[in-house]
Parts: structure tokens; C-alpha cells; sequence
């Protein structure tokens, strides 16, 4: 059968993926062995291994700490950090303050404790979403708004500078139909400047996190709102795009094109919340919502192919998968582990692009004036001087646009 035009969109899309990604996320490094008297240092070996990503490969860790089993918590974290280097915790407002002034965020803290150990970062999410608001919460719209305020100091001023990054608000768009004080104060002020508040208190907060704006109405509303807070220069980093694939894939033309219409707004893109699922269509999932096996094929071919495209992309910094286990979110089976924690064909496949295809590890030896170069994926390195042990090491960070000139006395 002869392949259609969006059949042919998307293997072009894929085609010059990988040329894309050998651009936009690799850069040039020269490592300069010296003496103690600044010469350098023919015939050096040199073993250089990247640690960590700059690109933020993250996951909502939606069961972390909470398995009865010790066995079963441990594997979840072996497996959460064998694949990410940024991690999602969830911050409702109904959750962390159950009471009017009763924070409860103590799961929270053992969560960021034990990311930390792991060498995780962490992004709240999110701090104001019409759909969390607290029961208690007044109906009232000034009363409601300087909650919200007090929310947001309290809980970004206990858990910064832990938490660097913070999904502010969340679905402004359709805020305004929640029915709660939140809502009654998204329609009387407007999306944006219900936004903009929530923003520049969290700035406030925290002058050094990363902001977001995340939603998952990804059309002309979300567009006019980030076109409105720039008009307003409220203080927005980073443009998070929700991407659960509930029922059906989105055409990889979808994805390429939703990044592109983001990135003219002039902010990094995260795909926040990825979810797609492994089950089979067209069973009832009104009783259950199992995993197969052919959507479990089926997942990881375009898991591996969703992946592959947006690290092409320029503007794209994040992907964010949502729930890692099948059944952590929404009763469905879009994680990349099955509820017993065994890895589904999709976690292999994320695994030997972020551990393997992505990673740069090179054996080097200096020249006659001492120095050697190499190209590699920005992020994290770590240099092994000399053969034998112990050997000499080195940390040092690849960065894009930087010169990237190490210098190593020996």
C-alpha cells in the first residue's frame, strides 16, 4: 500500500531525527592535561563518562514511599532512577492543607528527602488548580485570593530550596467552571490575571525557581492566556503541555506540530504529564483496564518513537511521564512498569535511549601539547585520569554554547 501524506509527514518528521538530536544536543569539549607548571601533558589516558542529562528526562513519582513492602519500595526506586533525573510531587492544596492553617505536607518531605538521596530534581505540582481546591475554602472571592497567597508562602517557603521548579497553575483555561472560590475568582479577574497572581507570589516565594504554566487545552485559549501574562510580564519561565493519549495515540504530526506552535510563544517547552497506554481499544474498561500484550508492542514502538522526536526539538527541554506504574493514576495501564513493578517493553526502550544511545562515554589519550577533544550529549561528566588504581577523577558539565575547555593537573 502506498504510504499517505501523513504517513510521509512522519517518517520525514522521524528521518531527520536523529541528525536534529546530534546538533541541537551535543556540543564540543576539549579536556587540557597540565603539569604542575601549566604544560601539557602528551599521552595521557583518559576515560570521560556522562553522569547525568541536561535535558530533563522526568516522571511523576506518584508511589513513591507509599509500598507496604520494603522489597517492592525499593524496586520502585531503582527503577525510577534508573530512567529519570527529575521528579514530580504532587502539591494539591486539598491534600497539603486539609484543615484551614493545618499544613500536612510531611509526605511531601519524605518524598523530596529521598529524591535528594537519589540525586533527583523535583518539581512541585501543581499550587493552584481550581479542581484541588480545599473544601473548607470560602466561596467568597478576596477571601479565597489572599488564601491562595498565604498557600502559596507556606508551602514554596518550606519546601525551597529543595523543590527548584513548580508547576504554578495548572488548567486556567477551564478554571473558571469549577464552581468554587477559585473558579468565582478566575472569572471575575480572567484567566490571566488569575494566573499572574499566583505567579508573582510564588516569585516572591522563591526568586530562583523555575515557573511553569502548565495545561492541558492546548489551542488558542492557552495561547491568548501566555499571550495576555507576557503582555502583563508576569514572571513565566517554562510552558508546560499535558499529552495524556487517553484512547488513542496522538499522530507524531500532532506532537511535532504542538511543539512548534508553543515554541513561537518564546518559552522552553515540558511535556508534562505523557501518558499512553498499553491495553487493548477496544475492550470494556468499566470493570478493569488490563494491560496486554500487543498493546505493550504497541506502546513501546511509539513511546520510542514520541521520545526520539521531541528530544529533536529545539524548544523542547522536559518529557515527563505521568504514572510509571500502570494504575498509579486514573485506574489505566499507562505506566512503563506493570503493577507487580516487572518492566513493560516501553521501559527497555526510554532505558537505551537515555542510558545508552544518549549517553556519551569515550576513551581518550592527550596529544603532544596535552590536550584531547571529544563531542558529546550536554549534561554531567566525570573524567578518569591514568590507568591503574586508584585512579585521579575530575567532575565537569557539558554545556551547550559554552566553551567547554576542562583543565586537569596531574
Amino acid at each position: 500500500m502506498p504510504a499517505s501524506p501523513t504517513d510521509g509527514n512522519a517518517a520525514a518528521l522521524m528521518a531527520g531525527a536523529d541528525e536534529r538530536i546530534e546538533r541541537l544536543r551535543k556540543a564540543d569539549a576539549t579536556i587540557v592535561v597540565q603539569d604542575a607548571q601549566g604544560r601539557g601533558v602528551a599521552g595521557v589516558a583518559l576515560d570521560v563518562d556522562q553522569t547525568q542529562h541536561a535535558f530533563l528526562f522526568g516522571c511523576a513519582a506518584l508511589s513513591l514511599l507509599k509500598h507496604a513492602d520494603a522489597a517492592q519500595e525499593r524496586l520502585y526506586q531503582e527503577r525510577f532512577a534508573e530512567l529519570f533525573n527529575l521528579a514530580t510531587v504532587l502539591t494539591y492544596w486539598h491534600v497539603g492543607e486539609p484543615e484551614r492553617g493545618r499544613l500536612d505536607l510531611g509526605p511531601v518531605i519524605d518524598q523530596v528527602a529521598r529524591l535528594k538521596a537519589l540525586g533527583i530534581r523535583i518539581k512541585g505540582h501543581p499550587l493552584v488548580l481550581a479542581q484541588s481546591s480545599p473544601p473548607w475554602a470560602p466561596s467568597e472571592i478576596a477571601a479565597t485570593r489572599d488564601l491562595t497567597r498565604r498557600w502559596i508562602a507556606d508551602v514554596v517557603g518550606r519546601l525551597s530550596p529543595d523543590i527548584g521548579m513548580w508547576d504554578v497553575v495548572g488548567d486556567a483555561t477551564t478554571a473558571a467552571g469549577a464552581g468554587n472560590g477559585l473558579a468565582a475568582w478566575a472569572r471575575e479577574a480572567g484567566a490571566a490575571r488569575y494566573t499572574e497572581d499566583a505567579l508573582r507570589w510564588t516569585r516572591a516565594a522563591d526568586a530562583s525557581a523555575q515557573l511553569l504554566y502548565n495545561d492541558y487545552k492546548l489551542d488558542d485559549d492557552f495561547t491568548r492566556l501566555i499571550t495576555d501574562l507576557h503582555a502583563a510580564h508576569a514572571p513565566l519561565d517554562i510552558l508546560g503541555l499535558e499529552a495524556h493519549m487517553i484512547g488513542s495515540d496522538w499522530p507524531l504530526e500532532k506532537v511535532w506540530e504542538t511543539a512548534e506552535t508553543f515554541a513561537r510563544l518564546g518559552h522552553p517547552l515540558h511535556f508534562t504529564e505523557v501518558t499512553v497506554l498499553s491495553d487493548d481499544p477496544a475492550a470494556d474498561h468499566a470493570q478493569s483496564w488490563p494491560s496486554t500484550a500487543d498493546g505493550e508492542r504497541r506502546q513501546a514502538d511509539y513511546v520510542e518513537r514520541f521520545y526520539r522526536l521531541l528530544f529533536s526539538h529545539p524548544a523542547v527541554q522536559s518529557i515527563g511521564w505521568w504514572n510509571f506504574v500502570d494504575g498509579d493514576w486514573d485506574r489505566n495501564p499507562g505506566g512503563l512498569l506493570r503493577a507487580d513493578l516487572t518492566p513493560k517493553p516501553a521501559f527497555t526502550r526510554v532505558r537505551e535511549l537515555i542510558r545508552e544511545t544518549w549517553r556519551t562515554r569515550v576513551a581518550l589519550t592527550t596529544g603532544v601539547d596535552g590536550s584531547a577533544a571529544f563531542r558529546g550529549f550536554a549534561g554531567s561528566y566525570r573524567i578518569a585520569v591514568g590507568r591503574g588504581a586508584p585512579r585521579a577523577t575530575q567532575d565537569f558539565d557539558l554545556v551547550i554554547g559554552s566553551d567547554n575547555r576542562v583543565i586537569v593537573h596531574v
